[in-house]
């Protein structure tokens, strides 16, 4: 796996590579297409969300910036900034946030 998109050997903030555009979720690769990790940083604008969906890979998300809430499919859990969350395989799940929001997505499986 490579990793693109990001400087190498120096500090960065994750939540300013990526901006929230009005009415948009923006969407950035880190990695190069790989089979088994896949790493996304996103912004979303308030009101916007990513429906339910279910992957075959477990997936983290990482709240960078804002809040957001993972809904499962018998609760939901609110993630403030600086905390992860893991949601397995085959689990089906919605993201979406009380305001803008950053995150970084990383699939494995």
């Amino acid at each position: 796996m490579s990793i693109k998109n990001l400087p190498f050997d120096e500090p960065f903030h994750l939540s300013q590579r990526i901006s929230c555009r009005a009415g948009q979720v923006s969407s950035m690769g880190l990695t190069k297409p790989n089979s088994t990790c896949d790493m996304t940083v996103l912004a979303f604008s308030e009101g916007e969300s990513v429906s339910e969906e279910t992957y075959a890979a477990d997936m983290m998300y990482m709240v960078v910036e804002g809040a957001m809430t993972v809904a499962l499919p018998d609760r939901r859990e609110t993630l403030d900034c600086g905390q992860a969350m893991v949601v397995s395989a085959g689990t089906p799940h919605a993201v979406e946030g009380p305001g803008a929001f950053k995150m970084l997505q990383i699939g494995v499986g």
